[in-house]
């Protein structure tokens, strides 16, 4: 469980005492938690209670006394009070490990136990105060009580992130996804998709979700490829001596549920397994075990079930085991209706078409965690996890698209499926070498499996009220697959070293050192088939099959090739990526004085990635290996200064890099549903000078008001633009010699009342706000070959105004107890992506959100009722206009709504 804190330090509560005071320090243990380290235990002499200390987040305490017999009183809420009688001896210390036992009779009241304090909002909110760095984190509770269903869900609720339509992952502070790096327990994920660095963050449901952190200031002892933030999911873990709970769903989407003829893909079962290989080996023979033409259905319900539980066992010879364990199966669907639009650089609308996407995504999560117990102040644990998920649409088209003729029209058809695999396999060990160190391990193995199997492309002429297949282009009509597989090994140490300086009068100070190191093997493969049609002939687009067939093959209605041409058809488009990383780092803390704590940190990181590629490209056979080959010197300095014990300033400096991504760098065509990508070998990583100043006031559990400036320069800052020779395709530079961001975060969280009712609940109404500002700007080089169309931009994805905030009801009620959550949010316009070769910036417009959230506990039961995007606003990407033009305005290239999402859900806890 204390994997999400590698990176917290030790809280220095000792004042300057006299060199004849003697020295009681140790660590408090939870007996019922295996020994677990017990935090914000009170520690006091019973004589003088002004003489105390609290124990740290790993339950360690120091505390100084005059020499004599003196009781220490160790007191926690819910746990029974120990009392330990010390003789203390002038300049001489005295370790002693205190066992605390939660109360009996209270125990299945008390929540803030060790374990479930890093679920709850309030804990969450006093490890942020005792922290040294600059750290947030959002807890189960929290979540639960916000209706947020995934990691994705929980990151977006913090101050400065946010999500950006079409696009998987999340941007920090402006900055997406090639900027941010993603770990589970503290350890690196991989991604599941070529197009991303970081796996996406919906993958992980709440059932598995311990807390989610965000560290937005870099830190010595994490990999430097972070510009943005580091994302850390804490999974679950066993918070009793033993549970076991299920939890069903259903639901349904207002624009999808009644629908009818809701369109899914031939070859996908109800729970997502498709096969992932193709049979064609004679191009002579038409033989796709699929069929092109889709299924249709009735009534689309949206559903999951989810079973949770986990033992505890005592072993004969004291030590302990425990595991936990969740599995889940969920599905949904959703259809949206709207528009696509294309502009010429004079602003001309050439493609206007109404557009009917059918999305249908099915998942399985399993979850496992063991834990070994043994010698009082060791432990082991393994960790495992298996997400499947399989995302399929249908999008059809229909309307004008570029027409030879000005009465043509066009219907097109791309039906895709993503079939997506992840296995984590991570061992973790947290031992004691002695009352001043302690040595954590980690190791990690995971295997990615990523595929679209059997992509369908159709395009449709229609002229003179006859649908013909497309004749224009073989690629009209194509039949894709893709696979990936990756091997990601990943390890770290980290070794500490607390001790007492004399010569500065007994004040604390800390050294963290260790290394780490990732190895990952990535191997990406495509075919594409492609149907050259040879001539005008009338078709039911909704029954293709009827003239994609063996006998139309044979014929001569159609040809039949692969990418690859005639020249070894069947080879398929490759590239394979290595990237090796070693970091070697050290961290210092001292406390100069009570109030004031420094924590200089020093990485350096060797780097090597190499991209080895075999693709084709506008008919151009490429081969090359394009390597990146870097040894990084990361410092970092952390300072911590607390003017009162409720009123605390931090400020924090760094530097870290962004590497270019293999698929980035790889020059392989890449055709999304709704564009295409590739590569540009030529991609030259980023550094990153980074800035952050922090001022917090606490007034109460879990109420603060905190305010961050922050600062940032981006050397060779890269982003994705339009590509010049090929419409609607996008690739990625380097935008010019620097980019610049600054801007500030607000936070508050209130209880705008609080009073105990009956059995002592408290009845609160809670109010939290964050809000951020941004400025972004980028000095394109306009003598780059990306030919720019303006010589300044905001950064892709920075969003210059967010808020998020939500009113929060707990109350009593029929003996049970309800929850009730309004949560708004809303951004403003930001750059889709940025305009070339005449082209201006697509931007998306801003959307305001509002969903509501209630839940009610009575004994072992638990129902919820989730309303979510009640004011569904338009998802929009707007063009915008270039003065000089035909038509000046701004273009409207992509407009639709999501509808409004509600659902309830039911659980039972044994």
């Amino acid at each position: 469980m204390r994997n999400l804190l590698v990176t917290f330090f030790t809280l220095m509560s000792v004042v300057t005492f006299a060199q004849s005071k003697g020295t009681i320090s140790g660590k408090i243990q939870d007996k019922d938690m295996g020994l677990e380290p017990l935090p914000f235990v009170s520690i006091y002499d019973s004589k003088d209670n002004t003489v105390g200390t609290t124990s740290d987040f790993d339950g360690n305490y120091i505390i100084k006394l005059s020499p004599g017999v003196h009781t220490l009183v160790f007191e926690f809420v819910g746990y029974e009070t120990v009392k330990k009688q010390v003789t203390v001896k002038a300049n001489a210390t005295q370790n002693i490990t205190i066992v605390m036992s939660s109360v009996a009779d209270a125990l299945d009241a008390v929540v803030l136990t060790a374990v479930i304090n890093k679920e709850s909002e309030e804990a969450l909110v006093e490890v942020q105060k005792e922290a040294v760095e600059i750290v947030t984190a959002i807890g189960a509770e929290e979540l639960s009580n916000k209706g947020v269903s995934d990691a994705e869900g929980a990151v977006v609720k913090t101050a400065g992130v946010t999500k950006q339509q079409g696009v998987k992952n999340v941007f920090v502070r402006g900055l997406g996804d090639r900027y941010n790096s993603t770990t589970y327990n503290g350890l690196p994920l991989p991604s599941d998709d070529p197009e991303y660095k970081n796996i996406s963050l919906d993958y992980f449901s709440t059932d598995v979700i311990q807390n989610v952190g965000i560290n937005k200031a870099f830190t010595s002892n994490i990999f430097g490829d972070v510009g943005g933030a580091n994302i850390d999911i804490s999974s679950k873990i066993l918070s009793g001596n033993k549970d076991l709970s299920v939890g069903f769903s259903v639901g349904g989407n207002s624009q999808t549920i009644t629908k009818s003829d809701f369109l899914t893909i031939d070859g996908t079962n109800t729970i997502g397994i498709q096969e992932n290989s193709f049979k064609i080996t004679d191009l002579g023979v038409y033989n796709f075990k699929n069929n092109i033409d889709p299924n249709s259905q009735n009534f689309q319900l949206n559903k999951s079930i989810s079973v949770a539980g986990g033992k505890k066992y005592k072993l004969d010879n004291g030590d302990k085991f425990s595991f936990f364990a969740v599995a889940s199966l969920s599905s949904d669907y959703r259809y949206q209706e709207g528009v696509i639009r294309n502009s010429t650089t004079d602003g001309r609308v050439n493609q206007d078409q109404e557009v009917d996407k059918y999305n249908r995504n099915a998942s399985q999560l399993l979850m496992a965690s063991l834990k070994y117990d043994f010698n009082s102040s060791n432990n082991l644990k393994y960790n495992t996890l298996l997400i499947h998920a399989n995302s399929q649409a249908v999008s059809d088209a229909y309307g004008k698209n570029a027409p030879e003729d000005p009465a043509d029209l066009e219907f097109l058809r791309r039906q895709q499926v993503n079939d997506n695999m992840l296995l984590v396999n991570q061992l973790l060990g947290d031992f004691y070498i002695s009352d001043k160190s302690d040595l954590k391990l980690g190791l990690a193995y995971n295997y990615v499996s990523g595929n679209e199997p059997d992509r369908r492309s159709n395009r449709y002429l229609i002229r003179g009220g006859q649908t013909s297949p497309n004749p224009s282009s073989a690629g009209y009509h194509s039949r894709f697959y893709t696979n990936l597989k990756e091997n990601d090994i990943a390890f770290t140490s980290n070794i500490d070293f607390k001790f007492l300086d004399k010569e500065k009068d007994g004040l604390k100070s800390k050294l963290d050192l260790g290394f780490d190191a990732r190895y990952t093997v990535r191997n990406f493969e495509a075919v594409d088939f492609q149907h050259n049609v040879q001539g005008l002939y009338s078709v039911d687009i909704n029954n293709a099959d009827d003239f994609f067939n063996q006998q139309n093959l044979d014929n001569g209605s159609f040809g039949f090739q692969t990418g690859r041409g005639r020249l070894d058809p069947f080879k398929p488009f490759t590239y394979d990526g290595k990237r090796f990383v070693f970091g070697q780092f050290a961290k210092y803390l001292i406390k100069i004085s009570e109030n004031f704590t420094i924590n200089p940190g020093l990485r350096g990181e060797l780097v090597d990635l190499s991209v080895e590629y075999n693709t084709n490209i506008a008919n151009s056979d490429n081969t090359g290996v394009p390597t990146i080959s870097k040894y990084y010197v990361l410092p970092s300095l952390i300072t911590k200064f607390s003017a009162t014990e409720d009123l605390i300033f931090r400020a924090v400096a760094s530097k870290t890099y962004t590497l270019p991504q293999f698929k980035e760098i790889a020059p392989f065509k890449y055709q999304d549903i709704s564009f295409a990508s590739q590569g540009n070998p030529d991609l030259l990583p980023s550094d990153n000078y980074n800035v952050d100043l922090k001022g917090e006031y606490y007034f109460g559990d879990a109420e603060f008001v905190s305010l961050t400036g922050f600062y940032k320069m981006i050397k060779n800052p890269i982003s994705r633009v339009d590509l010049i020779g090929a419409a609607g395709t996008l690739s990625y530079t380097n935008l010019g010699d620097e980019a610049i961001l600054f801007g500030a975060e607000f936070e508050f969280k209130k209880k705008l009342y609080s009073f105990l009712g009956k059995d002592d609940f408290e009845n609160k109404l809670s109010f939290g706000l964050n809000a951020s500002y941004l400025y972004s700007e980028v000095n394109l080089d306009t003598n780059s070959n990306s030919n720019f169309t303006n010589s300044t931009t905001e950064l892709e994805g920075a969003t210059p105004v967010l808020v998020n905030t939500d009113l929060t009801l707990n109350s009593s009620l029929f003996g049970g107890e309800i929850t009730s959550a309004v949560v708004f949010n809303y951004f403003s316009d930001r750059v889709y992506s940025i305009g070339t070769q005449g082209y201006n910036n697509i931007v998306e417009k801003s959307i305001t959100g509002l969903d509501f959230v209630s839940s009610y506990k009575l004994g072992n039961y638990s129902v919820k009722l989730k309303v979510k995007n009640i004011l569904n606003p338009p998802v929009q990407l707007v063009r915008l206009g270039r003065d000089g033009a035909i038509n000046p305005n701004d273009v409207v290239v992509s407009d639709f709504k999501r509808g409004l999402d509600a659902s309830i859900s039911i659980g039972y806890s044994f």
